[in-house]
C-alpha cells in the first residue's frame, strides 16, 4: 500500500507541472529554509502570493513589522512536558 501512495505520488509530481503549462496557470509553490531555523512555504498563482506557512523554530515569535495578513506562522513548542503546536 505505501509503495502504491509513493508511486503515485511521484506521478502526480512528474504529471502535474505539464497540466498547469498547458492551461497557462502561474501556479508556483516555494520552500525557502531560512538562517535562523524557520522554513517558509509560498503558494504564487498569477504572480500574486495566495498563502505563506512559515514554521519557526521553537518557541519562537514572528517579528511584529513584518506581519503579513496571508502568513500562517506555526510555532512548536514544549511546556510542561507536553508538545505543543502555536498557529497565529
Amino acid at each position: 500500500m505505501r509503495k502504491s501512495i509513493c508511486i503515485l505520488f511521484a506521478m502526480v509530481m512528474l504529471i502535474w507541472p505539464n497540466v498547469v503549462l498547458a492551461a497557462e496557470y502561474m501556479l508556483n509553490i516555494n520552500v525557502i529554509k531560512q538562517e535562523d531555523g524557520t522554513t517558509c512555504t509560498e503558494l504564487w498563482y498569477d504572480n500574486k502570493m495566495v498563502w505563506r506557512i512559515a514554521v519557526l523554530a521553537d518557541g519562537a515569535k514572528p517579528v511584529s513589522g513584518f506581519y503579513n495578513t496571508k502568513t500562517t506562522y506555526i510555532a512548536p513548542d514544549i511546556r510542561d512536558g507536553l508538545f505543543m503546536i502555536k498557529v497565529q
